[in-house]
């Protein structure tokens, strides 16, 4: 198997810049993620690393073979379409055994890889059956077969999993990472789904608008957002986001949040980086999990502490999603263990987020 690697890339569209000098690296053997809302650039990407797009600009590397100008057929990728692509007219097995069928394998050779793929992904009986006879989870996973079937270096997954139902996804996002990790192949997946993303990557690129804007393992990228947008947009519901100005009182430095009842007992790194950038305006951020709800506040409490009013309780099972409006207007999302059943709707409460866990 082999690193991807794209240096620079750039793939206009008459005007329109959908890559926007992309420099990533896709290491060896494990499974990438790329993760951005619709028209963020990443299936532009995919296709890109396909070969069915050519870059405007930059170069494409497959280990250190350049790839730049080469067609797909001589790229050896296995690409996975979002709507299964099957061959209607053909079999299961024929559809597998078509990529080997066009390099005139031999037949006995085929048999023996169609069977064994079959093994793994559980389709050994619909082998003699067409599309139209087997459920959409099922046609995933013979197109899964046939890109795989040409012991591709890289395997390319475009939101392979968005047309089916929930409990069908839910397994085939586990059975995709096992068998990626079996075979030991660089697989990289496309989705704008980000419990996808969570769940599946040892790495998330996420994108926005043509652009990186952050690579890193899960939860790095999760509880270490570089920017807003990472932070708007990973998390269900996503991180809490507070304009504010960093001040300095009699009672020491703070972060004032207009419009609001808001105290934030500052860490002294944060206060030197923002003292010695000459930084004021600021965002704070938190994620929906990480507060505390309290009708008092007490006296060792630090970190950001927030006052407003429950404004709705969304009752999920395992959790309670609470919506809380400040006196400025913003709204912001708690995510609450069921057993705090004393919180109602109307409650003035304070919400503490510990140091730790502000942004």
């Amino acid at each position: 198997m082999v690193d991807v690697y794209l240096e620079n890339v750039t793939k206009r569209f008459g005007k329109f810049v959908a890559v926007d000098r992309v420099t990533i690296k896709f290491p060896d053997s494990l499974f990438s993620v790329i993760l951005g809302p619709s028209g963020s650039g990443k299936t532009t990407t995919l296709y890109l690393l396909a070969g069915i797009y050519k870059p405007t600009e930059g170069k494409i590397y497959f280990g250190d073979r350049d790839v730049t100008d080469l067609p797909p057929k001589d790229r050896n990728v296995g690409l996975v379409f979002q709507n299964y692509a099957l061959y209607p007219h053909m079999t299961v097995y024929e559809n597998i055994a078509f990529p080997l069928k066009l390099k005139k394998v031999p037949k006995r050779k085929i048999d023996e890889k169609v069977n064994e793929l079959a093994r793994l992904l559980g389709i050994e009986e619909l082998l003699e059956r067409y599309p139209s006879q087997i459920s959409g989870g099922q046609q995933q996973r013979v197109a899964l077969a046939r890109a795989l079937i040409k012991e591709p270096d890289v395997l390319l997954l475009d939101e392979p999993l968005s047309n089916l139902d929930a409990l069908i996804r839910l397994r085939l996002r586990s059975e995709l990472k096992r068998i990626q990790r079996k075979l030991g192949i660089t697989a990289i997946h496309v989705t704008h789904d980000q419990v996808e993303a969570m769940s599946m990557g040892d790495i998330i690129v996420v994108f926005n608008k043509g652009k990186v804007q952050q690579i890193g393992k899960p939860q790095e990228v999760y509880n270490k957002p570089k920017n807003l947008f990472v932070a708007g947009f990973l998390g269900n519901p996503p991180a809490n986001l507070l304009k504010g100005e960093f001040k300095e009182s009699v009672e020491g430095p703070l972060i004032e949040i207009e419009g609001t009842y808001a105290y934030y007992d500052l860490p002294l790194n944060i206060v030197k980086v923002l003292k010695d950038n000459n930084i004021r305006d600021v965002v704070i951020g938190f994620r929906p999990e990480n507060v505390e709800i309290l009708f008092e506040p007490e006296d060792e409490t630090k970190g950001l502490l927030l006052y407003g009013e429950v404004y709705t309780l969304e009752p999920l099972g395992r959790e309670v999603i609470a919506t809380v409006s400040l006196a400025n207007g913003a709204l912001i999302k708690i995510i609450l263990p069921p057993k705090l059943s004393e919180i109602k709707v109307g409650d003035l409460v304070y919400v503490n987020v510990p140091n730790d866990y502000v942004m």
